[in-house]
């Protein structure tokens, strides 16, 4: 159900960046429907603004929703978040928050972080100096890229 909910992010992104001003409806095959809104547009520091929300109806009862923000300053630095609940067609709910911010110089590379709730379980990433690290709610691992 976690990848459900990510493809529910996932499709609110694109929504978001291919959707300037705009609304969108798709229906599938075999009948599921996607739609959203989205608009991006440019802000004072030189960088970008979009919001987004969709909804998403299975042809066997499943459903999602949720709604994306995210902010670019024009200077390699940027925010996200989003919110979104998925209903399996039995019944199974699942509810998640999604927000981080990322950055990049040609000093200090990449660098970012990521905190992703779902059903009140939190999964986050924190990458720096070349280390990344994940928690779950099963424990926390660090990860080194080697250097060339």
């Amino acid at each position: 159900m976690k990848s459900l909910l990510s493809i529910s992010f996932l499709g609110l992104v694109l929504i978001t960046t291919s959707l300037p001003a705009s609304a969108g409806q798709v229906t599938g095959k075999r009948g599921s429907t996607a739609s959203g809104t989205g608009a991006v547009v440019p802000n004072s520091q030189g960088g970008y603004v979009g919001t987004g929300n969709g909804t998403v109806m299975g042809v066997n009862g499943g459903s999602a929703n949720g709604q994306f923000k995210f902010k670019t300053n024009g200077q390699g630095s940027g925010s996200y978040n989003g919110s979104g609940t998925a209903t399996t067609k039995n019944g199974n709910t699942y509810t998640g928050t999604t927000n981080g911010s990322a950055s990049y110089n040609q000093t200090s590379g990449y660098s970012g972080q990521n905190t992703t709730t779902v059903n009140g379980n939190a999964y986050s990433t924190t990458t720096g100096n070349g280390t990344t690290s994940v928690t779950t709610p099963s424990g926390s691992r660090s990860f080194t890229n080697p250097r060339k």
